[in-house]
């Protein structure tokens, strides 16, 4: 997909589960994402981020294609789901008890490809999840639910465009995992 020259986009590389595991996630999630408060976000938008990048200039488009790409071939993984949590009373997230090593590697060697090119990557220590609504009114306690269960084959770079109904995503690469 090719989109219009612009001076900037707001990107991220995610694992963008298929459609059959955001109806998964959607059935298992629907009732504790209620139960929240919070502002849902769309199945459409679920995935898990591996690095968010933020607005990114033209010219540096590049430089983040080719840190994808020097990472296709890594291992691909299973990631297992188990768990909903808020975290403060920012985000519900959908998270798992025994994230893949796989993904954490994979998530900090993108960082560390970045850290040249980027001045502002978030450091903090890899946590995989899928935000499941936001602007929570209060903190809800951790709730295990029926462990859901995706093979990661890829990792993609996506775009986000926000609009008046909200952020919507696009991705724009993948890379295959094996």
């Amino acid at each position: 997909m090719s989109s219009p020259q612009r001076d900037s986009r707001r990107l991220f590389f995610a694992l963008w589960p298929s459609d059959e595991f955001r109806a998964q996630i959607e059935a298992i999630a629907l009732p504790a994402i209620r139960a929240s408060g919070g502002r849902a976000i769309p199945p459409r938008n679920f995935h898990v981020t591996l690095l968010f990048l933020g607005e990114i200039p033209a010219e540096k488009f590049p430089a983040i294609q080719q840190a994808g790409a020097s990472l296709a071939g890594g291992p691909a993984f299973q990631l297992q789901l188990d768990g909903i949590e808020s975290w403060g009373r920012r985000v519900l997230c959908l998270t798992s008890s025994t994230p893949p090593a796989a993904a954490i590697d994979l998530a900090d060697r993108l960082r560390a490809s970045l850290r040249s090119q980027l001045k502002q990557l978030d450091e903090r220590p890899y946590s995989p999840h899928i935000t499941l609504a936001r602007d929570l009114p209060r903190a809800r306690p951790i709730q295990k639910v029926e462990t859901l269960f995706q093979k990661v084959n890829d990792y993609a770079l996506v775009e986000s465009v926000r609009d008046a109904g909200g952020s919507h995503y696009s991705v724009l690469e993948r890379w295959p995992l094996q």
